[in-house]
């Protein structure tokens, strides 16, 4: 996976480092894995850390806040193209593997239109197969979640990386559910008629 974050000042980019470990702090300290000597940012002001094949920003506490697309946040999972502002510096984080596909040429040789719905562009049936994969653990021999396919958002990482986001009952528990109501009430109304039954044998 080819994962950047560019470091841009006044409109300039000014450097391109790769996250190439687990975790890299961003700040003033000359120590941080992402150097940034300027007053407006904290001696340790962020961090860009792993999670499988995703990224997410965590502020580290720092004074003047660290924030994705104008939102502030405490801690964000990233999308390909997100801009994370600390101070007056923007942090352009990319990532190939969340990265659309270019559109298809159609048979005049123009680009296709488009889908302006979706950020992203997967198929919908891929997309489940692939949560699927990855709720389902490590691979083999791994301690990371299966490899996302390309076009994958960071909600679907979000979503496959949370143990609590789960499918909602099947169809089969509901209709359980129905026929077991039902039943109930017919026991209910055999009940009744069983009562007035033994009330009039009784005159």
């Amino acid at each position: 996976m080819s994962a950047t974050v560019t470091v841009i000042f006044g409109g300039q980019e000014q450097k391109t480092i790769p996250l190439d470990k687990p975790r890299l702090v961003v700040g003033r300290e000359p120590t941080c894995e992402i150097h940034i000597d300027n007053l407006g940012i904290s001696r340790q002001h962020c961090a860009f850390a792993a999670r499988g094949e995703a990224y997410v920003v965590q502020d580290m506490g720092s004074s003047n806040g660290t924030f994705v697309n104008g939102r502030k946040i405490t801690e964000h999972f990233l999308n390909d193209a997100d801009e994370v502002m600390i101070g007056k510096y923007t942090l352009k984080f990319k990532n190939d593997a969340q990265a659309a596909p270019a559109p298809a040429a159609n048979a005049e040789g123009e680009a296709g239109v488009p889908d302006t719905l979706n950020t992203y562009v997967m198929d919908g049936a891929k997309i489940q197969e692939q949560l699927a994969k990855m709720r389902a653990g490590p691979g083999p021999g791994t301690g990371t979640p299966l490899a996302p396919a390309a076009g994958a958002t960071a909600k679907d990482y979000a979503k496959a990386l949370d143990p609590g986001s789960q499918s909602a009952p099947s169809s089969d528990v509901t209709t359980l559910k129905t026929y077991l109501a039902a039943l109930a009430a017919v026991v209910v109304v055999l009940l009744i008629v069983v009562v007035i039954m033994v009330v009039r044998a009784q005159k």
